[in-house]
This record gives structure tokens, sequence and C-alpha cells, in this order.
């Protein structure tokens, strides 16, 4: 009897790993608070101890929740969700429960900082005359309100006793390139209760320094000064910098600070480091989730994701790509041949070779989007032409007799590849605009292509 509840127990256990499976996710917002972590994965709110481990799911709500922000007493999670409409802040317990909403401005509220176990900050373009963003707090007990006397202020962290705000200024200008140093380059700046003036930290750098938080006697943040966005500190006067984090592929995006743990995030992963030995590691976070993303669906209306298609010479297929995947369609009768079924590959511009035989495609099988050729009949698991990978192509074209093909980048430059040895030749001198328009000569021995010119003007004296 005892060895067949033993077998029973095994099978019930075995078979409930597979209905709740847990796995790894993107891992977004982390905050830090003793050795709680909460952090975004799948639009939803998780928790998880420092030691990682299987995530907890603090909101299920289909609308998207983010920035979450412990506070100080480590009881209550606040965060920006749109439940009603507009994006508010919201708090509710680090337990889970029924979250309670803060904020009522008809523009989008961000938490940003705790200044006391009673008080979180946001911030919000609502009372400003541009759209520039200020800091406010509010009382998550009594509900009232005060703006921060400061002209534009954002991204803002609270000293530990909430006499000193750390901000950027300007804020955010909401231009993506790497390492910007342009006029609007968010710098670091502090101000203190009942003095005149914010002060500005950052110095002799025209890059961008943002997200400061205080602690410890420093200030942390983070900064490209070393080409790749890193975490940084500096003390409270804006001098001994030293760079703290050490990634050297993907920005940190985030992070968070609390005794002397920082966790921060790198890619898709969520990483802690030890203040005091400067070591870090990933956290091995698993979450347990239905990943309702990744299930099988359906699309009714394909068609409306179409972004290419082609005709074959003989006018009788068709090769459509749509959703990343590529489809040889019959104008009258035959089947319809999904080209490559590879996980995880991308397709983009398919076009039939001149005599029908092969299709070319773009493909991001090996992780850069490279010209490979399949069978048209969906026979083979096609084969890679070009290897150079260093910048997005565009507008496939193959010559004539399919010995040659062209094709345009991103930047600017029309190049054409031998297709037995794979060499490519750049065509075009200048980076001025190039256009989709290119066409091979009947022979194969000229192509014609658009491209704009600079207009030079000159002067009879």
């Amino acid at each position: 009897m005892k060895h067949c509840i033993t077998l029973l127990l095994t099978i019930l256990f075995s078979i409930s790993g597979l209905i709740a499976q847990n796995g790894p996710g993107y891992f977004m917002h982390p905050d830090l608070q003793g050795d709680q972590l909460v952090f975004v994965a799948e639009g939803d709110i998780w928790r998880v101890p420092t030691s990682g481990g299987n995530a907890i799911r603090l909101t299920s709500h289909p609308g998207d929740e983010s920035d979450p922000k412990i506070s100080p007493d480590g009881k209550w999670v606040a965060y920006a969700a749109s439940y009603e409409g507009p994006t508010e802040v919201y708090v509710m317990p680090i337990s889970g429960g029924l979250p309670k909403r803060l904020t009522y401005e008809p523009s989008s509220s961000i938490p940003t900082a705790w200044k006391s176990a009673t008080e979180i900050a946001y911030v919000t373009n609502q009372y400003s005359t541009l759209p520039k963003l200020n800091t406010v707090t509010v009382n998550v007990e009594s509900g009232a309100k005060q703006l921060l006397p400061l002209e534009m202020a954002a991204e803002g962290s609270f000293s530990a006793d909430g006499s000193t705000y750390f901000f950027v200024r300007p804020t955010f200008h909401n231009n993506v390139t790497k390492r910007y140093e342009g006029g609007t380059a968010r710098q670091l700046w502090k101000y203190t209760t009942g003095t005149a003036e914010a002060v500005k930290l950052t110095k002799d750098y025209i890059g961008e320094d943002h997200h400061p938080v205080p602690h410890q006697g420093k200030v942390y943040f983070l900064s490209s000064r070393d080409g790749i966005v890193n975490v940084w500190s500096m003390d409270e006067n804006g001098g001994s910098l030293a760079q703290i984090s050490d990634e050297s592929s993907f920005d940190v995006r985030e992070f968070s600070i609390s005794g002397n743990q920082l966790v921060y995030r790198v890619g898709a992963d969520l990483k802690l480091m030890d203040l005091e030995t400067g070591a870090s590691k990933n956290l091995a976070i698993q979450l347990i989730s239905d990943f309702d993303q990744l299930r099988e669906k359906w699309v009714d209306n394909a068609l409306s994701y179409l972004s290419n298609m082609a005709v074959s010479n003989d006018g009788e297929r068709v090769v459509m790509t749509t959703r990343g995947r590529v489809f040889s369609v019959p104008v009258k009768d035959g089947r319809t041949i999904r080209l490559s079924r590879k996980d995880g590959v991308r397709y983009r511009d398919a076009i039939f070779s001149p005599d029908g035989k092969s299709i070319l495609t773009f493909s991001d099988e090996s992780s850069e989007f490279e010209i490979h050729e399949y069978n048209s009949l969906g026979m083979d698991q096609g084969k890679q032409l070009s290897t150079n990978g260093t910048t997005l192509k565009f507008d496939l074209l193959p010559s004539p007799d399919g010995s040659k093909i062209a094709f345009r980048d991103l930047n600017n430059m029309v190049w054409v590849m031998d297709k037995a040895t794979g060499v490519q030749t750049k065509v075009t001198e200048s980076d001025e605009d190039i256009t989709s328009s290119m066409a091979w000569s009947p022979d194969g021995k000229w192509l014609a292509y658009a491209q704009a010119t600079l207009t030079v003007r000159s002067e009879s004296r």
C-alpha cells in the first residue's frame, strides 16, 4: 500500500509540474527593498526574493503595469497602470491585493520614488504649460498632493530624510540615439527643501546622466560615458566619479539599490551585484505562468498583415510575406506552400528567381538579415547566400539570368552580389537617398536605380 501511495504522489507531482510550467522571462523595471524584489514581466508585476526562484504574480489585469516602487517600510508597491483609461498611480500591498488608485490626472502619471513611508512621488506634465514633466508627491493615506517647486524635474529619488531631491533636467527628449549629446541631453541636479535654487551635479560632460538614486553618501545613476550605458556613482556634490557596472554588450536600462545590493536590468535579465565586492550574477528567476503570448494563435485576417508580395515570371504563383513568414500561393489551382517552418526565424521581402525554381528572401536565421535561397516548392531547408551582416538590406532584385542579385542597404548604398561567389560590389558612390526603384537591362549588363543628388547652384560674376 505504501509503495502505491508513493507511486501515486509521484505521478501527481509529475502532472502538476506539466500543468504549472515555469520558465524564464523578459524582466524589466526592477525595484529592491531588503531581500524583496519586484519587477515587470508579461505586462504584470511580480515579486521574488533576491535568492531567485519562482516569482509570484501580483497583478493580472489585461492592461500593462509598469514602474513598481516598494515603500521604505516594505509594505506597499506603487506602480503605473491604465485600468480606467489614463495612466495613473496605484498602490497595493506587497503581498498582493486590491489596488488603490492615488492619482486622477488627465495626463499620464508615473511613480518615480517614495519620499517617505506614506508619500510617493510621480511625474506628470499636467501642471506645465509646455509638454515638460514636473514632480508631484501624493500622500497614500490622505490623498494630499504637493508640486515640487522645480521647472522640469523627472526620474528623481529622495535622500533618506526626504529633504533633498535628486533629479534630471531637461526631461527625457524621446530621442533614442545611442550616446546622445544634443542640447536636450539629460543631466543630474539636486534640490534641497528651503534652498533658493537647484544645483547641477553633472559637470564637464555633454552626454546623458539620468535616473539618479542617492544611497549612503553617493549618488548612483545611469550614463554612457564609456560608450555603453552602465551604472556610475558620484558624491553628492558631483565629484568622485566611478563606474560601478561593466556591461559591454547591452545597455543597463533600470536599476535599484538596497543595503549593499544593486540590481539592474541588462538585456532581458536582472543582475544582482554586491556593492562591497563588485561581484555580480544573473538572478535565476522563473515565472509560473500559462505563457499566453507563446500559445499558437490563428489569424483570421492574415492579408491585413501582408508586408510584401511578388508574382513569378510565368504568372502562375504569388509569393507573400506576412507576419515574418513566407507563403507561395497558386493563382489558379494548386496548393499553398509555407516556405520554411524553422522556429524563431523571421523573413522579409521574398521574391521569385527569374526561372521560378527558387525564392529569394531576407532571413535573420544567422541573427542578422541575410539573403537566403529556398526551393520554391518548399522541398529544402534553404541556404544562406550573403554573409557580411553589417546593416539592414532591402529590395532584392535578381538579374534576368539569376546570376546576380541587386539590393540596397540602410546606409543608402546599392550593391550587386555575385550569386555563385557571394562577392558583393558597391555600385553607388554617395549616400544620398536611394529609392526602391531599380531595374536590370534585358541582358543583365546594366542596373538602373533612382537616387537623390545634391543641387549645386553656380553664379556668374
